[in-house]
């Protein structure tokens, strides 16, 4: 049986001269993670460039069989109606079109989607909600970020909501996740609701559309803790859905 091609968005960076190593060229990337996820799950990944010319999106679509939305950079809070509020919000604005657009587009043609990081939270600005800039606008938030480690290695428990679409994936009412993120979703989407949060703040962890059969969000990084049951079960079930749907598209 053939496999399901599954488009990844990629991180870009922009030319900087004033780097101690500089960056001439302006380039997109992914870290290998994502794709070693896709590929671990049976799925072929194919990685999608930040394109500007957002008309190329239609012929983009016909190409894949599953999106996954990466991690990365901060949303452009004009994007829900908000000026820029902390010197830490990092914005990439032309991604930020690309993959608002990409999201949008293949939510009307059923393309299953996972959104991972800021992935999910760029689904939630995509369908109309919100997002904390910065989890210093609210005093009941712990910190979310990796204070300076770089191997995802912080980990808090998360509660997964019973009748959620994640819970039929992940068998679980509890689990544990790591964390690295500054932002979080505020105000939800009009057709998601909630399918986990932080067991001690409360933070919005998982989001699901009531309206697709596969449009979930994860606030944590699964593919930077593979090896561990629940990581193995969301990106089976993603490249689940991407299969069921392939099939009948070739129908």
């Amino acid at each position: 049986m053939k496999k399901p091609i599954i488009g990844i968005t990629c991180s870009m960076e922009y030319d900087d001269f004033q780097r101690k190593v500089p960056t001439v060229y302006s380039f997109d990337y992914l870290k290998k993670s994502y794709y070693g996820a896709v590929i671990e799950a049976g799925g072929v990944p194919i990685l999608l460039p930040n394109l500007e010319k957002l008309n190329l999106i239609d012929q983009i679509l016909p190409l894949v069989d599953g999106l996954l939305i990466s991690g990365g950079e901060d949303l452009d809070p004009a994007f829900y109606g908000e000026k820029k509020r902390f010197s830490n919000v990092k914005i990439r604005k032309e991604r930020d079109k690309f993959e608002l657009a990409l999201v949008k587009k293949a939510f009307l043609k059923k393309i299953p989607i996972l959104g991972i990081c800021r992935g999910s939270q760029l689904i939630n600005v995509a369908f109309g909600g919100s997002l904390y800039q910065d989890l210093k606008q609210n005093k009941i938030f712990l910190n979310h970020t990796l204070k300076g480690s770089a191997i995802y290695g912080r980990k808090h428990s998360l509660k997964i909501m019973p009748k959620s679409k994640l819970f039929s994936i992940l068998k679980k009412e509890k689990i544990q996740v790591n964390t690295s993120h500054h932002q979080m979703v505020k105000k939800l989407a009009k057709g998601f609701f909630v399918s986990a949060v932080s067991e001690k703040d409360g933070v919005i962890e998982g989001i699901e559309s009531q309206n697709a059969n596969y449009l979930i969000g994860v606030q944590w990084h699964p593919e930077m803790m593979a090896e561990e049951k629940s990581s193995k079960f969301l990106f089976h079930s993603f490249i689940s859905a991407a299969k069921k749907f392939s099939q009948k598209k070739n129908k």
